[in-house]
């Protein structure tokens, strides 16, 4: 029943959206219309999406079933994790299909950078099966990928303060916490004992 409310909401916002363009004032260049075919590339692929992680789900449960946590809820952490990596997944789809409807690179129009873009977004959606398959490693691999986040913030950080003396102070206190809260995070994913019973293959 869950199943079929995801996807009825789903099919319901890109309806919304598709009548929005289509019946907004058609001003300015392009005109809302010329949207439409995006929405509707998007409306297939999220429903391909939506069906993949429920597969996915449900055989972890399977598997989760023979030591006794299929019916255990989801740790709050492990959500997290299987949002912080299930969003950067879906930048790399977008950026595929842009790229591919565009026939030019998107949104990177260098392609080195395109292709570690699309490896980092890969990396992420690994993860996010894995989590949804509640294997013990997609623990590891997602602390590792939230290592990586702050460690490539801290490196923008101290290249914009030897940069600029009139650095934002706000800004980079800001930076900072968030920099301490994804090492935490990484470390609760690496050593707690509610992540690791979860994840019991």
């Amino acid at each position: 029943m869950k199943h079929r409310l995801v996807h009825a909401v789903w099919a319901a916002l890109s309806a919304t959206v598709c009548l929005y363009l289509i019946f907004t004032r058609q001003t300015g260049h392009p005109p809302p219309i010329v949207l439409v075919p995006y929405v509707l590339v998007a409306w297939g692929v999220g429903h391909g999406l939506i069906w993949a992680a429920q597969r996915l789900a449900a055989k972890g449960r399977s598997v989760s079933a023979l030591g006794d946590t299929a019916e255990q809820s989801w740790p709050i952490g492990l959500r997290l994790a299987l949002v912080g990596t299930g969003v950067p997944a879906l930048i790399g789809i977008v950026q595929v299909i842009g790229t591919v409807l565009k026939r030019q690179w998107y949104p990177y129009p260098e392609a080195g950078l395109w292709v570690t873009m699309l490896l980092v977004c890969l990396a992420h959606a690994a993860s996010s099966a894995g989590l949804l398959l509640r294997r013990r490693w997609s623990r590891l691999s997602s602390a590792t990928l939230a290592v990586g986040w702050a460690v490539l913030l801290g490196k923008q950080i101290t290249e914009q303060l030897v940069r600029d003396t009139g650095t934002d102070t706000t800004g980079v206190m800001i930076a900072a916490a968030l920099i301490v809260s994804l090492l935490l995070f990484a470390a609760y994913l690496a050593w707690s004992r509610e992540v690791r019973s979860f994840l019991m293959r």
